[in-house]
């Protein structure tokens, strides 16, 4: 059966001097792997540089067994050439998308809700001006929806710290590992309202968006270490 479907590249490895072998999120069919030939080749028709992370291509292929390796027929970009190779803001965006994504959807079945939120979230990185430092933040949010964990906003002055295990807010701190403090915790649930009143500082954010990390880990199992996190509050101010 020949398949045509949207796609998000995740990952690319160099299998031989002139190969590769990709994982792409597709529409149509869930997490796929793929071997192109030849893509590094100077007259090749489908070139290493289609495949960077996080790219929206359409593509054609021959569907074969599960065990084997797909062969693309045909591939375009969806996404026009943008600034994010240029902006270092963009590209910590994207490399933290990709990896986290990656991670989770190692092996996936197709899933049209989440592969539109991510397009949609790649698309708002390729085309904003610039990206509010909130963004990432913002993000894992509307994804932990989607998951399947989004957390219970029962925040009130006798409930002010969040507990990453219990997904709710508690009236206490007991393990600052997996409690967040209670700037944070405020924060956060302005975000989950959708209602920011304030623009909290750089060193709020960045905790906040180590707390969200490891709120991840703990409620999926495939999720170990993110380690671009670390990049991406560098060049968040």
């Amino acid at each position: 059966m020949i398949v045509s479907t949207s796609g998000i590249v995740l990952h690319s490895t160099k299998y031989s001097d002139t190969s590769l072998i990709v994982k792409i999120f597709t529409e149509a069919q869930g997490t796929q792997s793929f071997i192109v030939k030849g893509a590094f080749g100077k007259k090749s028709r489908i070139r290493a540089s289609m495949f960077a992370p996080m790219a929206l291509v359409h593509l054609t292929y021959a569907e074969r067994s599960n065990d084997q390796l797909q062969f693309i027929k045909d591939i375009s970009r969806e996404d026009p050439a943008s600034s994010v190779s240029f902006d270092p803001v963009k590209s910590a965006l994207l490399l933290f998308y990709n990896e986290l994504i990656y991670k989770i959807l190692l092996e996936s079945s197709p899933d049209p809700v989440l592969f539109h939120f991510l397009k949609e979230e790649i698309t708002k990185v390729n085309e904003a001006d610039t990206c509010p430092p909130d963004l990432p933040l913002r993000f894992l949010i509307r994804l932990s929806i989607i998951l399947g964990f989004f957390p219970e906003n029962n925040y009130s002055k006798s409930t002010p710290y969040f507990s990453l295990t219990e997904c709710k807010f508690q009236h206490l701190r007991i393990d600052e590992r997996t409690e967040m403090p209670d700037t944070e915790s405020h924060y956060l649930s302005q975000l989950l309202n959708n209602n920011v009143q304030f623009i909290p500082n750089r060193q709020t954010r960045n905790t906040l968006l180590h707390y969200l990390i490891e709120y991840y880990k703990i409620h999926n199992d495939q999720l170990k270490d993110i380690e671009s996190v670390e990049i991406l509050a560098t060049v968040l101010h």
